[in-house]
């Protein structure tokens, strides 16, 4: 009797182990029954969806469903998600039962910029080119005036472009700014102006030389002055002097 437990033992782990491996023989045999994709976004819109998914893989003739796992080349799925403009990283692709599991990050788009000539596209965070799609909704910050139609997806935005971005980024880093700002235009001088939300106005802003000590100066001139005086009252504020903002009436 004191040799039974360990026998017990001894037939049950080798039946775990015969378990696993005509599980792991059958595996490949096993045919995909479903996608299951994951997108990580930073923005609320996303715009590569499972149904976008699924649409690029038959477009490419990649055939999933119903296919046994070894008939499957992951490595041709890879590389073409990795060819999508609107991802970022693929993370993994793998089958997890009979359902292969599509995980992967999306670009994070802060900025669409109009071009004079009317062409238009987007920005992500690092700088980057992003064509156009209506699948973002998001509220974006908006690039226009002198920009150069000189671009290419997939490629770092031109000029002054990663300046405006540089200054997208400041802003919607505070509720304030954010609310308050949603334009930038690039003038003739190449530099930057904003346009106020609340009242309409033009803000000189000019380059990013003390960009966080402009910005608080024009909160702190909406806060505590415009409020009193009324949002319309002025038509034009000049932020690019130091610790001081200029205003134009009406």
């Amino acid at each position: 009797m004191k040799y039974a437990k360990p026998i017990v033992r001894i037939l049950l782990s080798i039946t775990l182990i015969v378990m696993l491996v005509l599980a792991f023989v059958n595996m490949p045999k096993q045919r995909c029954e479903r996608i299951q994709v994951v997108a990580h976004t930073q923005n609320e819109s996303v715009i590569l969806s499972q149904s976008s998914i699924e649409s690029m893989l038959s477009n490419a003739k990649i055939d999933i469903i119903g296919k046994s796992m070894k008939e499957i080349d992951l490595g041709e799925v890879v590389t073409l998600l990795k060819n999508n403009p609107f991802i970022e990283t693929v993370n993994f692709v793998h089958f997890a039962g009979k359902k292969l599991v599509i995980d992967y990050t999306l670009r994070e788009i802060v900025l669409h910029v109009f071009t004079p000539s009317g062409d238009h596209y987007f920005v992500d965070n690092k700088g980057e080119v992003v064509p156009f799609t209506m699948k973002m909704k998001d509220y974006l910050m908006v690039v226009n005036g002198n920009v150069s139609d000189n671009f290419k997806i997939g490629r770092k935005a031109p000029g002054r472009i990663q300046d405006a971005l540089a200054l997208a980024q400041k802003i919607n880093r505070n509720d304030f700014y954010q609310a308050l700002f949603r334009q930038i235009h690039l003038n003739s001088r190449n530099e930057m102006e904003l346009t106020s939300t609340v009242g309409g106005q033009t803000i000189l802003f000019g380059n990013l030389d003390n960009a966080d000590e402009k910005l608080e100066n024009l909160k702190t001139v909406y806060e505590k002055g415009l409020s009193h005086k009324g949002y319309n009252t002025y038509a034009q504020l000049d932020a690019r002097y130091k610790n001081r903002i200029i205003a134009t009436r009406k």
